[in-house]
Parts: structure tokens; C-alpha cells; sequence
């Protein structure tokens, strides 16, 4: 199951020392993110949880946690997007947010690098 999310993201700066952050808007560049795979479980805690695997096509400032709030499903942990996630998981110590694959072809050819999930977030 694949849903393609298509929505203009622009760059705003936030309050002051908090950076920038991004926000869907018409005004914005075209973004688009490929929600591939996604499980459903349950957190250590017994609360309904979701991993998701996601294709990035564009770039842009906080792409994947923009995008997903916009959907009403913010990433755990996320205090830019969803102030109500910020640390009220004992399990999880911080954003859940994890490349577990890179792939780019620049220069002298492909790049195809793999990670686990690491300790902190299992």
C-alpha cells in the first residue's frame, strides 16, 4: 500500500534561537514524499503506535515531519510539529525519526548505505 503526499512546503522562521521550520502552504515550493510501508503495534506502553517507511523525491527543511503532521500523524517526540508528543513517552528519549537506508548517485556512482534501528529506539 503506497499514498503519495503532494503539498507546497515553506520555509518560516520560528522565535527566536528555535530556527526555521517548514509548513504546508501555497506559497511553498513543491514537496513530495512517498509513504511506501507502514505497521501497525503497540508501544511498550500499550499505546497504538505506527512505523512507517517512507521515499523522499524532493528535499526540503523537515520534509518528513511537515508532511506528516499535515496528515494529523505528527512523529513521536516531535516538540516543531506536534508540541503534544514532546516528552510524554518514557520509552522513547527522543524524536523517532531513523534513515535506515541512503541511496544517491553522485559522481563516481551509486551509494547505497544501511543502518539499524539504533538501541535507544528499539
Amino acid at each position: 500500500m503506497e499514498r503519495h503526499v503532494r503539498v507546497p512546503l515553506l520555509k518560516v522562521e520560528q522565535q527566536a534561537g528555535r530556527g526555521a521550520r517548514s509548513i504546508v502552504s501555497p506559497l511553498g515550493r513543491p514537496s513530495h514524499t512517498e509513504l511506501r510501508r507502514w505497521w501497525s503495534m503497540k508501544a511498550p506502553t500499550g499505546e497504538p503506535i505506527s512505523m512507517v517507511e517512507v521515499r523522499l523525491h524532493t528535499g526540503r527543511l523537515h520534509q518528513i515531519r511537515a508532511h506528516m503532521a499535515s496528515l494529523g500523524h505528527p512523529l513521536l517526540g516531535d516538540d516543531v510539529y506536534d508540541r503534544r508528543t514532546f516528552n510524554v513517552c518514557e520509552w522513547c528519549p527522543r524524536l523517532f525519526l531513523h534513515a535506515f537506508r541512503l541511496c544517491v548517485n553522485i559522481g563516481d556512482g551509486p551509494i547505497d548505505i544501511q543502518l539499524p534501528l539504533p538501541e535507544d529506539l528499539r
